[in-house]
């Protein structure tokens, strides 16, 4: 077996998953190494054991073609019966029509797509179906890498310890932890506890400011909140001026470097970030461009809020790097009417019209 078609592609994945995984790049190149290395391996068999290979192409086939439509149609079901569940436990706010707009912009073009075709004599109008279609499949693309990019971020080396615990704020209810910040406080309070049972001694850092609508800062009922549930005081780190998860995590660095000077350590203390599941890619994202290395922990969220949730992070991260995702559309944009000129000019015959 070619051991170095293997092994090279999957060391370059570790060396990228250790160095630096905070990127949506790191889920495009697990999709491709993943169909990479199923394919290098359905051609080894093939060439030494082809009745394994041909059973494993057959499977394969046939899982696409009845797992494919079902995961699919599933898929648009969840979207949509989550989205209305949302709305009506959450309230009708814009961005929790979020998965009942996707679902339903899905079921939509689906439909076009099967019954609506444009006629040869109109090339504008293919070019505009081109450059539609083509787009939607670069989103397509990006959203499953950014799917991927997520739950790798989630994955932590078991070995490794954590000086600073941040826990990111995400409002009260006046003065009181509604029950999704809880969820986070409670993760970073099981994170401490475990590196305490393994002889560490970190330090848990509560980060947010004070909304209009708030009684006090987030990151002081997060620090009561974790009083209450058994931590020492000694052991908190409260960030109460940040509004926004890049100011949580800027915020929040500097105050870990005061105290970290203030212990006289010479080495670089480790971090972990605790938010929602959510929210761990975009908050590591956050936390990247502030200059703060730091892996990421979510906690659980209720699933109707999740996917809805899922949909606004990566219309966010998309917005981190806009600057990009523009040049990659006004690319497909010069694509489709370079086509369109192709097409115009020399594709299609003269019409013959009659006088």
């Amino acid at each position: 077996m070619p051991f170095l078609f293997y092994s090279i592609p999957l060391l370059i994945f570790l060396a990228f998953f250790i160095i630096e995984r905070r990127t949506i790049w790191i889920g495009f190149y697990f999709t491709l190494l993943t169909g990479y290395l199923t394919t290098l391996t359905i051609i080894y068999l093939e060439f030494f054991h082809q009745k394994i290979a041909l059973t494993i192409v057959v499977l394969f086939i046939a899982l696409i073609v009845l797992l494919i439509p079902f995961y699919f149609t599933s898929f648009i079901i969840v979207l949509i019966t989550t989205g209305v569940r949302l709305i009506k436990r959450e309230g009708r706010k814009l961005h929790n029509f979020l998965s009942l707009t996707l679902g339903i912009f899905i079921i939509l073009w689906m439909i076009m797509s099967l019954f609506v075709t444009i006629p040869n004599h109109l090339p504008f109008l293919q070019t505009i179906s081109f450059f539609i279609s083509i787009s939607i499949t670069y989103i397509v693309i990006v959203m499953i890498s950014f799917a991927v990019a997520s739950l790798l971020n989630r994955v932590r080396i078991p070995w490794k310890h954590y000086d600073y615990i941040i826990v990111l704020g995400s409002g009260l209810i006046g003065d009181q932890v509604p029950p999704l910040l809880a969820s986070r406080i409670n993760k970073g309070i099981e994170l401490f506890n475990k590196q305490i049972s393994k002889g560490r001694q970190p330090k848990l850092v509560f980060t947010g400011g004070q909304g209009d609508d708030e009684l006090l800062a987030e990151g002081v009922a997060m620090a009561n909140y974790a009083i209450e549930k058994g931590i020492d005081e000694k052991d908190i780190i409260i960030e109460d001026k940040a509004v926004s998860t890049y100011e949580n995590l800027l915020f929040s660095k500097q105050l870990i470097d005061g105290d970290w000077k203030k212990a006289e350590r010479s080495s670089t203390p480790n971090l972990i970030t605790v938010t929602n599941n959510f929210h761990v890619f975009r908050a590591l994202l956050w936390a990247k461009k502030v200059g703060v290395a730091s892996d990421g922990a979510g906690s659980k969220t209720k699933f109707y809020f999740w996917l809805n949730a899922l949909v606004r992070e990566f219309i966010a991260v998309l917005s981190i790097n806009k600057r990009f995702h523009l040049f990659i559309f006004i690319g497909l944009f010069i694509l489709s009417i370079v086509l369109y000129v192709i097409q115009k000019l020399y594709v299609l015959p003269p019409l013959d019209i009659p006088l």
